[in-house]
Order: structure tokens, then C-alpha cells, then sequence
């Protein structure tokens, strides 16, 4: 019997979101094809052709598409961080849940307003869940896990698509995420000051990423002295970010993340499936990701000084830094999630 979902968030743009339901299709299809997804952004923030060359190229076209409005009748619709939707479905009488990502504060205060016909409140994280139902302790509804993943386990995501980069004689750090205060690229900048200054031309700057107001990602880079031995880059395509990923694999580089709050940690996740290994700061979302090495994959958030020691230390340790990674991925594969999508159709009566 076929089932059909629609995914509803506020705006179509290069992001993490988009990232997952991707990474959704590809599972539904390997696993359960009896499900069709429909996607409707509200907004197009400049992310919508490439979200649907995204699906052309993965083969997901027969069991996705992407709509307008949610005119047809759905076994249910999931708003993504879209109270703008909730309206839509209360009128139609459509069965919804609201699923809550985002690590901005104040963009999840719409969850004090929900009604009880929210029939469940859906996180993509065990931290972030402990963080909502500690932030909101009335929600009208219980709180469910939907763990998010990397599908590094299905053949289809590994299109054949390569990217090699140049044979520089630096090994290089990746920055790769929005260039906001949140996602904080200026730690990795200072922390890069320091590594030049006592291991002068071992490594060299990639930075990676949709731009933002909040910050010229090229002006800090020229206030350090850092322009020459950095590179920036634009946004990769969806289909292109883990050629991306495999290429500073293959180049002996390793991924930075000092993000100051996070539900998930997507991109330090795909680095991770990557085999890439990955300095983060330690906040609770990267810390539950790399479970039992975070010794050696974390530092302390915003201490510049052991950002660069925890970079040197894993370079100096390549290796074993990368047997570390190896280790905690299976605790973001395909069927991490298919458990808890289970399970939460199981909650909400739903047969698959």
C-alpha cells in the first residue's frame, strides 16, 4: 500500500535540511518504495534548481517531486521549522507533526504556540531532544526521536562523480558550513593564526560554504594575514559535497567544526562517514557524535589555544585519528534512522 508524505520547510536553500531529505529519499527508496515523498518549500532562497538537479541525479525522481501548495490528500505532512504552515494543515484538517532543527534560539520559539492537533514534536538528536523538552515543558504533544544520518551505506549515494584537488604540498583544514556567528569560522581563522605561527607552512585554509551578511569571510581572512595559504570557496551542489569530502580524505586533510550549538552536527557527520578526521567544538550535540573519543575529536568552545593543539594532534596523529572516526559512524548509518521511522509510525498508527 503506498503512503505518501509531504516534507514542508520555509525556504529552499543549500543547507542542512535539504542535506536530510535527501538523505531521506535515498533510504525510503532502498528501503521502504512504497512510501512517496512530496517536498514543498515555501520560499525559494536560491537552493531550489539545485535541489531538484539533486534528485535528478540520484534516481529519485519516480518516488519524490517537489509542489506548491498541499492540495493533495497526504497520510501526513511534516513542517520542518514552519509554524508559516501550520495554519495550512489545521484549515484542511490534515494530519501534521512539526519537526524542530534548528539550533537558533529564537527560531524555535514557535513551539510555545503549538495547538494539540500537532500530533508529535520530532527532534533529529537524543541531545537536542533533552534540550527541547527541557526549554519547553508544556509542549501539547510528546517528543520524538528521528535521528538524522549519513546513508555512507547505500550504493546510490556514492555517485561516481570525483573531485580531485591539487597537489599542494600544505595539507589542508575544512571549514565547511554557513558563514554566520552560530557556525563561528572566525575560531577557525584565529586557530590557523596560531598553527602558522609555530608550524609555518605545513597547512593551508578551506573554507566552504553558503555566505552570510554577518561576517566578510575575505576581509577576516586579509585582517590575519591569511589570504595567500586559504582558499574559499563557493557553495558545492548537493551531489557534489561528498566528492568534496572524499577529496580532503584523499588529500590527508581533516574537517573543523566550531560551531557554537548544533541539533545534529550534519556536516561533521558527513566528514566523519568521510573517514575525515574531525576537530569540534564541544558541545553536546558534536561530543554525542563522536562518543568515546572525545578526547581526541573535541575542544573546549571558543579556546582558540586548544582548537589549534587538537588540529596539530591530529595531523601529528593522523592514523589513529582516523581509526577513531572509522569507529563512531554506525551511529549515524541509514539504519539508525529507519528504527526510529519506525517507530514513530508505529506511534502515530501509521502501517508500513
Amino acid at each position: 500500500m503506498q503512503i505518501r508524505i509531504c516534507f514542508v520547510y520555509p525556504w529552499a536553500t543549500f543547507g542542512g535540511c535539504e542535506r536530510v531529505l535527501i538523505n531521506r529519499a535515498l533510504a525510503f527508496r532502498q528501503y521502504f518504495p512504497e512510501i512517496l515523498i512530496d517536498f514543498y518549500f515555501m520560499h525559494d532562497a536560491g537552493g531550489g534548481q539545485a535541489f531538484r538537479l539533486a534528485l535528478k541525479k540520484y534516481g529519485l525522481e519516480d518516488t519524490t517531486s517537489i509542489v506548491t501548495s498541499l492540495d493533495r490528500n497526504y497520510d501526513l505532512v511534516s513542517l520542518i521549522d514552519c509554524p508559516q504552515a501550520i495554519e495550512l494543515c489545521e484549515n484542511r484538517s490534515q494530519r501534521y507533526i512539526v519537526e524542530c532543527h534548528t539550533g537558533y534560539q529564537d527560531n524555535r520559539e514557535y513551539l510555545q504556540k503549538l495547538s494539540s492537533s500537532c500530533e508529535q514534536v520530532v527532534v533529529p538528536s537524543l541531545s537536542f531532544k533533552t534540550l527541547i523538552e527541557n526549554e519547553f515543558l508544556s509542549l501539547p504533544t510528546s517528543v520524538s526521536l528521528l535521528r538524522n544520518f549519513v546513508p555512507w551505506g547505500i550504493d546510490s549515494f556514492e555517485l561516481s562523480q570525483k573531485i580531485s584537488l591539487p597537489a599542494w604540498k600544505r595539507k589542508p583544514i575544512l571549514f565547511f558550513g554557513r558563514l554566520d556567528r552560530l557556525k563561528d569560522p572566525l575560531s577557525i581563522l584565529d586557530a590557523f593564526q596560531i598553527l602558522e605561527s609555530r608550524r609555518k607552512g605545513e597547512f593551508m585554509l578551506l573554507i566552504c560554504g553558503p555566505k552570510n551578511p554577518e561576517i566578510n569571510i575575505e576581509k577576516e581572512l586579509l585582517m590575519r594575514s591569511l589570504d595567500s595559504i586559504s582558499l574559499v570557496l563557493p557553495p558545492v551542489s548537493f551531489t557534489s559535497s561528498r566528492a568534496l569530502l572524499n577529496a580532503v580524505a584523499d588529500s590527508g586533510g581533516i574537517f573543523v567544526s566550531p560551531s557554537q550549538s548544533e541539533s545534529f552536527g550534519l556536516s561533521a557527520a558527513e566528514a566523519i562517514s568521510s573517514i575525515i578526521p574531525v576537530a569540534l567544538s564541544d558541545i553536546k550535540a558534536h561530543v554525542d557524535l563522536v562518543s568515546g573519543h572525545e578526547s581526541m575529536l573535541t575542544y573546549p568552545l571558543g579556546d582558540t589555544e586548544k582548537f589549534a593543539k587538537c588540529i596539530e594532534n591530529l595531523f601529528d596523529h593522523y592514523d589513529v585519528a582516523r581509526k577513531a572516526v572509522t569507529s563512531v559512524r554506525n551511529s549515524f548509518s541509514t539504519e539508525i534512522f529507519l528504527e526510529d521511522w519506525k517507530k514513530l509510525m508505529k506511534k502515530l498508527g501509521i502501517t508500513i
